[in-house]
């Protein structure tokens, strides 16, 4: 996960055929690594948030490429923006767009260097922070502070929200808070967070709780990485949310981190491993290192009875290790859906 500087870390493919990907480029950003949430332009191209500065310190970057995939710029560049990274923590993981709206949210998680030995003898370092970005100049319009967040690892715009609201996890108390971003707050500044749900003791301290969002923006679902847990929820109304899952049942399932609604909305994929970075690491995280494919109810409730081993799968190259997804309907040929 924090390779040396020689090695490229954004890795391109093209996947027209989803069963033999191709391989097309590599490269790597000149002020920042550590690679995380990547969001497709509409003209080609992409965004994505590189946790950790050059050296996996902060302040990170948000790096844009062309349809290309030629890394052409690292986000924040105007002096207001990079005096604000320089300022407080910058960490992004989470990266949200709203393209209709002309916002982008990112989520600040945690200092990148400091889960290794030995800057983590002082403790990981956690950000409390978004910041909220106008679209079309790139330039950050505010820092949203949650109090205590202790790493704020997702963020995820709710679709067809009247407002534009979006949805972040505080992973140290184990919330869910939603984030207005065209609210001010009593100083006039741009962009409220306001605390929507607490997840309970089981998310408390969870190290990784990431989320996803029904397109219809009813259902929302959070992976409790060491709860070995997926929590659900109807936010279909914000003002009275309602838990789906049982939080204290056991869901035979170990490490859960990425989640992802099929297109469909019938199932959600889940894929059991977060980070195991070795010797060198505080984090190792516990996982199965399985896939596990979720039938969603009519209720938003979900049903687990089917996962994929990836140890299994692979035993000739020691298994495999699966940290996120993506979805390819293939149901239609000629009209495939990827997500």
């Amino acid at each position: 996960m924090y390779a040396d500087l020689r090695q490229d870390t954004a890795f391109y493919f093209d996947t027209t055929n989803p069963y033999q990907p191709k391989f097309k480029k590599s490269n790597r950003a000149v002020l920042s690594s550590i690679t995380d949430e990547i969001r497709a332009k509409p003209d080609g191209g992409f965004f994505i948030t590189y946790m950790g500065s050059a050296v996996g310190t902060s302040p990170g970057r948000l790096v844009e490429t062309d349809a290309n995939f030629n890394i052409i710029h690292e986000w924040p560049e105007d002096v207001q923006g990079t005096l604000n990274i320089l300022g407080e923590q910058f960490s992004p993981h989470g990266l949200s767009i709203d393209w209709k709206n002309n916002v982008m949210l990112t989520s600040d998680f945690v200092v990148p260097l400091t889960i290794l030995k030995p800057a983590s003898a002082a403790g990981i370092v956690k950000a409390n922070t978004l910041r909220l970005w106008e679209l079309s100049s790139r330039k950050i319009i505010s820092t949203i502070t949650i109090i205590d967040g202790a790493g704020i690892q997702d963020v995820k715009f709710i679709p067809n929200n009247p407002e534009g609201a979006a949805i972040a996890t505080a992973v140290g108390p184990g919330q869910v808070w939603i984030i207005y971003p065209r609210r001010k707050n009593e100083q006039g500044k741009q962009g409220v967070a306001e605390l929507l749900f607490d997840l309970g003791p089981r998310a408390r301290e969870n190290l990784a709780i990431y989320s996803d969002i029904t397109d219809d923006g009813k259902f929302a679902y959070f992976t409790l990485t060491l709860g070995n847990h997926v929590a659900a929820l109807d936010i279909s109304d914000l003002n009275n949310v309602k838990r789906l899952d049982d939080p204290n049942g056991n869901q035979g399932i170990v490490g859960p981190h990425y989640v992802k609604v099929s297109p469909d909305k019938k199932n959600l994929l889940v894929t059991d491993y977060f980070v195991q970075a070795g010797d060198i690491s505080v984090v190792n995280t516990p996982a199965d290192f399985k896939a596990q494919w979720i039938d969603i109810l009519p209720d938003g409730s979900l049903s687990f009875n089917r996962s994929i081993d990836f140890l299994a799968q692979f035993p000739e190259r020691g298994g495999a290790w699966p940290h996120s997804s993506v979805i390819f309907d293939l149901t239609d040929p000629d009209r495939p859906v990827y997500y």
